[in-house]
């Protein structure tokens, strides 16, 4: 059985910080002393704390819900704070970007209150283009006779070298092949500065939208560009998730809740899955997502019986692409361990929750979880 308590204090602190960070954060020295001594816990009251149901049911709902806004509105502006500052400066030496969010932030999907903010710094005049253009000759020539590889090259070592001058009280990682990673200081989130160039699909060059439009990620040691669509994925998982109520976005934190409350030896295995392989199992439920609001519960069943399937019929996993349609889900033997682990820990989430509701009742029942309304 899951020990629900342990549970719900870990979900608290994932969504608002520490109790105890809280008063450090928000209190004078003295406030503080005698609130960290009489045990005060002056965090707000989250609305899946209030329901009149056992611990089991508020876990669940509590790990649907988005973090608070407010703390998610801060996380994207630190993040624009950073981008605007290496902009300027990026610009003023003669190299043009722009910046876009992407990552869990931009979705809402993220499960804690002091998420990671995923900053793109997109280079805005020169762009390559998929071939044979739709209209040939409808891109310019471009003036920058560097080729788009020494472009985002000198992007990238600019940038390296302005975060460190504009942020000298940040600890500014560059060491990642593919971000900037700063942390500390005068950041209150960490941001993560991520380099590319745009991708102009043919599909793109058809629509003109930009969920259509792709992005060329630069890889510091290969040296060369990893192609993504992170404006695809999100429009993707965005439409669905409104066809559905809201019901997609609940289930994906859902999952990622359930990883982080793991225990390591777990957690290292099922974290093969990533936020956007889990955003992509989520999205493949289609109407299994078709529950009201007051029956999410149910949610937790239907995403047991999804993993279940996945897991069992191999031919059905490996059909599976991400929404954007640039791979496959389980494109590594290592996620299916991952998919292994975390079914197993879905079963026992809806088992407990099951045994907490009906505890006299012997074999477990899924229409107790499916049919159960929350007031």
């Amino acid at each position: 059985m899951i020990n629900f308590e342990n549970r719900l204090k870990s979900l608290k602190n994932r969504r608002q910080g520490t109790r105890e960070r809280a008063i450090v954060e928000s209190m004078d020295l003295f406030s503080m002393g005698k609130a960290l001594q009489d045990g005060s816990d002056i965090r707000a009251t989250e609305s899946f704390e209030t329901l009149k149901e056992t611990p089991g049911v508020k876990y669940a709902i509590g790990a649907m819900a988005s973090v608070d806004s407010k703390s998610t509105e801060l996380s994207i502006k630190e993040g624009n704070r950073v981008a605007d500052s290496l902009i300027k400066s990026l610009t003023n030496q003669g190299e043009p970007v722009l910046s876009k969010l992407q990552g869990s932030v931009a979705l809402d999907i993220h499960i804690k209150g002091y998420s990671d903010v995923d900053m793109l710094i997109i280079v805005r005049n020169t762009i390559n283009t998929e071939t044979p253009e739709i209209v040939p000759n409808n891109y310019l020539p471009s003036t920058d006779h560097r080729s788009l590889i020494e472009i985002i090259r000198d992007v990238r070592n600019k940038s390296e070298n302005i975060l460190s001058r504009n942020f000298p009280k940040v600890d500014v990682d560059c060491s990642g092949n593919k971000s900037i990673a700063l942390c500390g200081g005068s950041l209150l989130r960490k941001v993560d500065i991520v380099p590319a160039i745009w991708y102009d699909s043919l599909q793109y060059q058809r629509s003109r939208e930009e969920h259509d439009r792709g992005i060329k990620i630069y890889h510091k040691s290969d040296h060369g560009f990893i192609l993504n669509y992170p404006f695809t994925h999100i429009k993707k998982v965005n439409d669905q998730d409104s066809h559905y109520a809201g019901n997609l976005k609940c289930v994906i934190r859902l999952m990622k809740n359930m990883i982080a409350d793991m225990p390591d030896y777990k957690k290292c295995i099922a974290n093969k899955l990533s936020s956007y392989d889990l955003a992509s199992i989520g999205y493949h439920m289609n109407n299994n997502l078709s529950l009201p609001y007051y029956m999410r519960l149910g949610l937790v069943e239907k995403i047991r019986a999804h993993l279940d399937l996945l897991l069992c019929v191999e031919s059905y996993r490996n059909s599976l692409n991400v929404p954007d349609g640039s791979r496959k889900i389980f494109d590594d033997n290592c996620k299916v361990d991952a998919l292994e682990i975390l079914t197993n820990e879905f079963g026992d989430l809806a088992v407990s929750i099951f045994k907490e509701l009906r505890p006299l009742q012997g074999n477990y029942d899924s229409s107790v979880l499916i049919d159960k309304v929350i007031a």
